[in-house]
């Protein structure tokens, strides 16, 4: 079932966290992911959101892709001069539950990519 993209667009604060995730979970539960696939993605879309939600009346833009077994996640923000990159502990936790991901910041944009799929292909 491939759909074509969602974007959500919310302000870069703290406070709007958890619509990522709200978003998040629904996607990948439109991608036919399992619970704990589920979290996984929720929470490094939830720490990657966080690291480019710097305020100052920015924005962050998310756009999911759902196809079945799969969901892609690309993020951005404007972060200004801010050279923004994870520490090691936000790395290793996006890294474990993502099976790929990339963070980069660039003319004062900071995207990042976050791939997920299941485990087991279902029918």
């Amino acid at each position: 079932m491939e759909t074509g993209p969602v974007i959500v667009t919310f302000p870069a604060v703290p406070d709007y966290l958890r619509l990522a995730r709200i978003a998040t979970a629904d996607a990948a539960s439109r991608a036919g992911l399992d619970v704990e696939e589920i979290d996984d993605v929720r929470i490094a879309v939830s720490e990657l959101c966080s690291l480019v939600s710097v305020g100052g009346g920015a924005t962050v833009t998310l756009v999911f892709r759902v196809s079945e077994g799969s969901l892609i996640v690309d993020g951005e923000s404007p972060t200004g001069d801010a050279a923004i990159s994870p520490n090691e502990l936000s790395a290793a936790i996006v890294a474990a539950v993502t099976d790929e991901y990339t963070l980069v910041t660039e003319a004062g944009v900071t995207r990042f990519h976050a791939t997920k799929r299941a485990r087991v292909q279902r029918r």
